[in-house]
């Protein structure tokens, strides 16, 4: 059995110390050479004196050699790309894989750079497409907004990569990192699908590498609102069957029901994984509603006598009794008259 080769930023990384940095007169003569544009004059370059550090990548379906530059960037100007499969509005400080990487970080720096190239078309202040190290990206702006760890991203930057590369290059960076969660791939196939109506489910799980069944299973996850995978800590802890349990559980309460649990469950403290908050909809769903207690009219006087309290009585449903107070015969008998007039008899 043959080793699925990696293409992850870990081994792109690891051959930064084993390769010999140019000097300025060897890259002045590949310069004419090279097959990507690097940011040369960019003042965001990290160098080792007057040494470039640069690295050469394997690009898994263009078959080519690319050269990759270290840079050092505002996170700001960076966006992730949309073939990446990681959703970023899911990434928050409260993850406990995001919170593990701020510690890293904090301790001993940015170790692996990110994978970046020139946006198509820039939006704005951004101006690059993160291929893969979106967290890595979200972390740098954490500690940049705190004035932390120089506010700059480490970045290998190259202008070479096309989309099916990039896909490739962001799926086994994911893969040998850490797995996208269930949620994420489920909205991925979602867009897949949405992109390419025509395309069968069968096309679509071998494009994926999953069976017909798996793929449907995932596009049935997908109608699972961003807003209830936000009540888990991280989405990562959410398993496609607590996820597709989850979606079941919420179609079978109504639409008003559902927006009040949800909103309810928001308050609280983020769920530890999808299967506590299945348990925590399931209680919520059959929990009895609490017995209101039944109103009381009181009637008083000017001197502030209570002479009269209309209420509902307790158990029988749609039944009001009237109690009188110190009234006499002639007064009672107004009181009936004033009653029989209410009611049209």
């Amino acid at each position: 059995m043959t080793e699925k080769k990696k293409f992850g930023i870990r081994s792109l990384s690891a051959q930064l110390d084993s390769a010999p940095a140019e000097t300025e007169e060897v890259a002045a003569t590949t310069a004419a050479q090279k097959r990507v544009s690097s940011p040369i004059n960019s003042p965001a370059l990290t160098t080792r004196g007057k040494r470039q550090q640069r690295i050469y990548l394997d690009l898994p379906v263009s078959k080519i050699k690319v050269e990759c530059d270290l840079i050092e960037i505002d996170p700001k100007l960076c966006v992730a790309s949309p073939l990446n499969k990681r959703i970023q509005t899911l990434l928050s400080p409260d993850d406990h894989a995001v919170q593990q990487l701020l510690r890293s970080i904090r301790e001993e720096g940015q170790r692996d750079p990110v994978l970046v190239r020139q946006l198509k078309k820039p939006a704005g202040e951004q101006q690059y497409e993160v291929i893969y190290g979106t967290r890595r990206r979200y972390v740098a702006e954490l500690l940049a907004e705190a004035g932390e760890g120089g506010g700059l991203l480490k970045a290998w930057y190259c202008d070479q990569i096309t989309d099916a590369d990039a896909k490739r290059l962001a799926d086994s960076e994911n893969d040998d990192r850490q797995d996208i969660s269930s949620w994420e791939r489920a909205m991925y196939f979602a867009r897949l699908r949405a992109e390419q109506p025509q395309v069968t489910l069968e096309v679509l799980a071998g494009i994926e590498g999953v069976d017909r069944t798996l793929a449907g299973k995932y596009l049935k996850l997908a109608e699972l609102p961003e807003d209830v995978v936000l009540l888990v800590a991280s989405p990562v802890a959410i398993s496609l069957r607590a996820g597709l349990d989850i979606q079941k559980a919420l179609a079978a309460l109504a639409p008003t029901a559902r927006k009040q649990i949800v909103r309810e469950f928001a308050e609280q403290p983020r769920f530890e994984d999808g299967v506590a908050l299945l348990k925590a909809l399931r209680s919520a769903a059959i929990k009895p509603k609490k017995s209101r207690t039944p109103q009381a009219w009181d009637i008083v006087d000017v001197q502030g006598r209570k002479r009269a309290v209309i209420g509902a009585h307790r158990s029988n449903k749609g039944q009001y009794k009237v109690d009188l107070f110190e009234l006499t015969e002639r007064q009672i008998k107004a009181v009936e008259e004033a009653i029989r007039a209410a009611l049209k008899l």
